[in-house]
């Protein structure tokens, strides 16, 4: 698949969202709650970008592995033979949808290898707000936004500026959060909350965030399969809270935190502060 089929597909869901929520707009139907898990909750948008994957996908007559969020790993169309694997998170920030919050997105990660997908067999990643923008990487030839190429340069930015994604009041030790806090202070950055880590992550390699922390350790491969690679291609770095790099099988990739950077350095200052955080935490349990 190349990669301009892959936009084209992502392109196509962000519209059908679009058309979707703005039809069900009066009743907000589209955040409807219509299943459980056991740590997150399906909404009835989530169900719709899962199905218009599926036609984007059926109308080229392409038959792939998906591994999505929603509906989990399968093969579609069925009776075939898959040509490759899509890593498909159909809706990241569906808290920010159902109450109306225009911050959210679809993201989609390639792989021409059909079982067994590692985060290093991905090719190829698109992410799309639904505000706008369209975010890309194809491994070795960089990452964009909009055929631009990532990172952006910002005139007037003048403060650090990090992402913290956090929610529910057990979600962050209070050793972390102090820490988090700490290297606030200390290096004068500004903090945002925006609840898409699949969107911020982008931010980070387009150098509008300087970095996100995600300690909460729920993320999955699929939250972060297509971001990661458009970080790496920016020259950005991520890794978890040990500073180990986020590597393995997307599939099995469950229950993480993460550690993101535009680069080295700063990295390394955000897992001393963190790392300093566990070890009191350690010490005193």
């Amino acid at each position: 698949m190349e990669v301009e089929e892959l936009l084209s597909i992502a392109s196509e869901v962000r519209a059908a969202v679009r058309k979707f929520v703005a039809e069900s707009e009066d009743e907000a139907k589209y955040g409807e709650i219509i299943g459980r898990r056991e740590k997150d909750v399906t909404r009835r948008i989530d169900i719709f970008a899962e199905r218009a994957l599926e036609h984007a996908l059926e109308k080229r007559g392409i038959c792939a592995h998906i591994f999505s969020e929603e509906l989990g790993d399968r093969i579609f169309p069925e009776g075939r033979k898959p040509e490759c694997t899509l890593i498909f998170d159909p809706i990241d920030g569906s808290s920010n949808a159902a109450a109306g919050i225009p911050f959210y997105c679809s993201s989609l990660a390639y792989s021409p290898e059909i079982s067994g997908v590692k985060f290093e067999d991905i090719k190829a990643g698109v992410v799309v707000p639904i505000f706008g923008g369209t975010y890309h990487a194809v491994e070795g030839s960089g990452a964009y936004v909009d055929g631009k190429k990532l990172p952006l340069k910002f005139k007037g930015k003048d403060k650090l500026m990090i992402s913290i994604y956090t929610y529910g009041k057990h979600s962050i030790p209070k050793s972390l959060f102090d820490a988090i806090c700490e290297f606030q202070r200390s290096s004068g950055a500004l903090v945002r909350v925006f609840g898409s880590v699949a969107v911020e992550l982008c931010f980070v390699a387009s150098g509008v965030l300087d970095a996100v922390l995600d300690v909460r350790g729920s993320l999955n491969g699929y939250d972060i399969a297509a971001s990661l690679l458009i970080l790496k291609e920016a020259g950005g770095v991520a890794t978890d809270l040990a500073g180990r790099e986020i590597e393995g099988e997307v599939a099995k990739t469950n229950s993480i935190p993460i550690v993101a950077a535009r680069n080295e350095e700063l990295l390394k200052k955000l897992l001393t502060f963190l790392r300093g955080a566990r070890c009191d935490a350690d010490c005193s349990a």
